[in-house]
């Protein structure tokens, strides 16, 4: 082995070694990697960038913010609704969401059926409130086991495919993967639903995932525009068409004293609302209530609890001349004291009380640490937006063309992405700001390592040094070499990848040893899809890392006996058909 060789397989061990140490931040490893590799000559200088243009990553962003808009559409919304009404139990649900992972993928690729029910997913473990973490990586996995059981099921199966043909004059048949890939799916997804609960229970991704969200019932000032449909009504039919309720109703700035009954609401009322706060978000998109004057409606909102010590304490919100000062407005308030009395401005902060915020970044957080408050998580279950609709149709018609290869996954989503962008269903700025960024680094990063295994040599030096100990008369032998071979690059480098580097090399391999190529390269495309030991071998499990806050040890934690069983599981089948 030359020296470059030597030098890639050093810095992947290191990395994975710095990786699972979970010492050092996921994108500082991934950064200094690649700075290594330059400096010693593995990745030369045009490669170092390429990763970020990369299909693949420039297709996990695209996803992650499809996801952030398609997750605020009542169609999405009354999906998880059917689905918790049909499954009783977490497990029950997890089986119905991994099986329809598993089987959408054996008709499209992995990574459609995956973008297919992850906003579906997220707003299931809303309505149950259990974390992201014990469903989005049983969902990423299954959707890997489903892959691998026909040709259209992953790219990497077609990889496989072309040699095939190359090497025999004919392909495998559409569903002839399954011969070996429908075990391992069906046993590998059985382990998957079993363990995931138990594992994800007690893991710390679990208790670190969960969403901190905060009351869900804020007070809020809004104004009934001209052509508001509150127009007309009752209070009564208002309160039950808003599913809120009014505290309060002032016209011409005085309050409306009157039976509930008898006062009919105008445009130009200010009314004092109380309730869900995206069910408040919803209206005013729908142009049934607006912002009052000096809120704007783009502007950067962030949650803060009222502490001990905070200055606000005893205050009344019309009163806080320091919010005025820094541009910044109280656009609800979720109050402890459930007393309310008099307008909006009248309502005294309390210890332990929300406060909603609105305003420029800088002036929230000078805002924050001048008043003694302390932020929030800015992530909450996902607003319900009925124009998000439209969307979600070009959504699915954007998957359809990716998962049956019409168009590339990155065009298609991206096309996607300008859509929902036109139709108002996706706030850019928002979605770009709260992307997880370190993972698109960590996994940009990656992708020219990736390909130095590839360029230098080092797989197939590394497959050529050890077919040399191959018993001639043991198939099975040869089979499982193969297979472990795919098993143990293809965490590293994308599965497609893998099959371009080790499909020839089971060319080669059977060449030497007599060994039918079909069986092979069957063993390529089934362990190139044994994925399931670290967020970068693979754009789906990258994903998921993101959205649930998973660690690097968890892959190798939850994915480690899963590859073991997969891996003996498909052994059995192999020794069964040869």
């Amino acid at each position: 082995m030359t020296f470059i060789q030597w030098a890639t397989i050093a810095i992947l061990a290191a990395m994975l070694v710095a990786y699972a140490s979970e010492r050092f931040r996921l994108e500082t490893v991934a950064l200094t990697g690649l700075g290594t590799a330059y400096v010693a000559g593995v990745v030369p200088a045009q490669n170092i960038f390429t990763g970020f243009a990369s299909p693949a990553v420039i297709t996990v962003v695209e996803i992650l913010l499809l996801v952030s808009a398609l997750s605020q559409s009542r169609i999405m919304d009354d999906i998880a609704r059917r689905i918790v009404a049909g499954a009783k139990g977490e497990m029950a649900i997890l089986a119905m969401l991994c099986a329809m992972g598993a089987a959408g993928s054996i008709f499209m690729n992995n990574i459609g059926a995956l973008a297919l029910l992850f906003p579906v997913a997220l707003s299931v473990c809303a309505k149950l409130d259990i974390p992201s973490s014990r469903v989005l990586m049983p969902l990423s996995f299954a959707t890997l086991l489903g892959g691998m059981c026909s040709l259209t099921g992953t790219p990497a199966n077609l990889v496989v495919n072309e040699w095939k043909v190359l090497e025999t004059g004919s392909g495998f048949g559409y569903l002839e993967l399954a011969l070996i890939g429908g075990p391992v799916a069906l046993i590998g997804l059985g382990w998957v639903i079993l363990s995931a609960p138990r594992f994800f229970g007690s893991n710390e991704a679990a208790t670190h995932s969960r969403i901190e969200i905060g009351p869900s019932e804020f007070l809020a000032e809004m104004l009934v525009p001209e052509d508001s449909s509150l127009t007309g009504l009752h209070l009564p039919e208002a309160e039950q068409r808003t599913e809120l309720r009014i505290h309060g109703v002032m016209r011409h700035g005085v309050h409306v004293f009157a039976r509930r009954d008898n006062i009919i609401l105008v445009a130009g009322d200010t009314l004092l609302l109380e309730g869900d706060l995206a069910r408040l978000e919803d209206l005013r998109d729908q142009g049934s209530l607006a912002n009052p004057a000096g809120l704007a409606r783009h502007a950067e909102r962030i949650e803060a609890v009222v502490m001990p010590d905070s200055l606000l304490l005893g205050s009344r919100l019309g009163d806080i001349l320091m919010f005025a000062e820094n541009s910044v407005r109280v656009a609800a308030l979720a109050s402890r004291r459930h007393r309310i009395e008099g307008s909006f401005g009248d309502l005294q902060i309390g210890l332990g009380d929300v406060l909603l915020l609105a305003g420029e970044r800088g002036a929230l957080q000078q805002t924050i640490a001048d008043c003694g408050l302390l932020p929030l998580s800015r992530q909450r279950p996902p607003r319900l937006n009925a124009r998000a609709a439209p969307g979600v149709i070009t959504f699915i018609a954007g998957v359809l063309l990716s998962a049956f290869n019409i168009v590339p996954p990155e065009i298609a989503f991206g096309a996607v992405v300008i859509a929902l962008i036109m139709t108002r269903s996706l706030n850019l700025r928002t979605a770009l700001q709260d992307l997880n960024w370190p993972i698109v680094i960590l996994l940009a990063c990656m992708i020219p390592l990736g390909q130095a295994v590839q360029d230098t040599g080092t797989a197939r030096v590394i497959a050529n040094a050890l077919a040399d100990y191959i018993p001639l008369g043991e198939p099975m032998a040869v089979v499982a070499l193969v297979l472990g071979l795919a098993v143990v690059v293809t965490p590293f480098i994308d599965n497609v990848s893998t099959a371009a580097v080790l499909s020839p090399i089971a060319a080669g391999i059977a060449t030497r040893t007599g060994v039918p190529i079909e069986p092979l390269l069957m063993a390529v495309a089934i362990g190139a899809s044994l994925d399931f030991m670290t967020p970068f071998g693979h754009h789906n499990n990258a994903m998921v890392m993101g959205a649930a806050g998973y660690r690097f040890r968890d892959f190798l934690r939850f994915g480690g006996p899963l590859t073991i069983v997969t891996f003996g599981i498909a052994l059995v089948a192999f020794a069964a058909i040869l």
